[in-house]
């Protein structure tokens, strides 16, 4: 069997990244570190991300929650830990990924490079958490914060607290759907001029209609439909 060939980080494009933050490093260790995910790291006999991801989590709910508490000095306990929750997740995490390019700089196992892993939620996901890790321990915790002032902070002050939130596929997993078992989405309504049209549609399993939406495109009305499909089967 021909051996693998050995990837590399990108360095260029980890620093115009970091450049974007008026920060710069020439010591790439932890970033290559951060960037190595476990499918490579067992192709090439080194080290993954796993453990590096484990202090970024920590590190970015920590900020998350010191910021929280000093811009809304009047939210109770609960909202502030539901609205730390909506920006440091699964899907908010994906957004910021995306947002700095990491998953341009992932190093992944060949097997999973071909099954399109660059692009999975879970693996873009974990990054931004591995990378403010290796942020951290590179440059400190002010880094850090320079980073997540301009990525993450300015969506809570905004208190969008939905717009990371993917319900049709939170629809799917409380479905459970299988074969026999599918959801679909239909425009039942469109209104307004070419350019300004609203859109209303419905959510429907086995033709029975879940939850309805209105949105300026059928992307967010089937959000809509899907998110109040959810909170209509939570009462029930």
């Amino acid at each position: 069997m021909a051996k693998q060939k050995v990837k590399t980080l990108n360095k260029k494009l980890l620093n115009d990244i970091l450049a974007e933050f008026h920060l710069q490093t020439t010591n790439y260790e932890h970033f290559t570190l951060a960037l190595t995910h476990s499918t490579y790291a067992n192709e090439h006999n080194t080290t993954s991300n796993e453990r590096i991801e484990y202090l970024g989590d920590a590190i970015l709910g920590l900020l998350t929650a010191e910021y929280i508490y000093h811009t809304f000095p009047d939210m109770p306990e609960g909202k502030m830990t539901k609205l730390r929750a909506t920006y440091v997740c699964e899907d908010a995490n994906f957004s910021y990924s995306k947002e700095l390019q990491l998953d341009k700089l992932i190093l992944l196992g060949v097997g999973e490079e071909t099954q399109g892993g660059r692009n999975k939620k879970a693996i873009v996901a974990d990054l931004f958490e591995c990378f403010l890790g290796a942020v951290y321990l590179t440059l400190g915790i002010g880094a850090v914060k320079k980073i997540l002032r301009k990525v993450v902070f300015p969506h809570i002050k905004n208190t969008n607290n939905e717009q990371f939130i993917d319900y049709k596929t939170k629809l799917q997993e409380y479905i459970q759907t299988d074969q026999d078992n599918k959801l679909k989405y239909i425009v039942v309504k469109e209104e307004g001029k070419p350019n300004e049209k609203v859109f209303t549609m419905h959510v429907l399993l086995n033709d029975i209609v879940l939850g309805e939406g209105v949105g300026l495109s059928k992307k967010s009305a089937s959000q809509r439909a899907a998110q109040n499909a959810l909170e209509k089967l939570a009462m029930n």
